[in-house]
């Protein structure tokens, strides 16, 4: 499991659209949000993605890329990662634990606490 504070690998994963990323692309770019539950239906998928481009302005503001994982290296366990646009692990939630409002609060406290 990541350390808070300490600086992700340099993984890749594969998005439900099929395209590949690589997480240090990210850094000094933006925040980057990974959600990833390899036990979540496609309806769930198309939903989570549906929700992100809806409140695209919402990230936007807050600077934050999402990311949908369809693939992701072995040692990411299912939930949604917030890594900060440094490259360092921030906070994680397992999968009955997040929410959109719940991620994006995390994101306003980071911003507030580094400001």
């Amino acid at each position: 499991m990541l350390e808070k504070g300490k600086r992700i690998p340099n993984w890749k994963v594969r998005d439900a659209d099929g395209r590949e990323h690589e997480l240090w692309d990210y850094r000094q770019k933006s925040h980057l949000v990974i959600l990833y539950d390899p036990q979540a239906s496609q309806e769930t998928v198309s939903q989570w993605q549906k929700t992100v481009q809806a409140e695209r302005q919402r990230w936007d503001w807050l600077h934050t890329a999402v990311l949908i994982a369809h693939e992701a290296p072995k040692e990411m366990t299912p939930g949604a990662y917030v890594i900060d646009r440094y490259g360092m692990f921030w906070n994680y939630f397992p999968p009955d634990e997040w929410s959109f409002e719940g991620l994006e609060k995390d994101l306003v406290y980071y911003e507030a606490r580094h400001c």
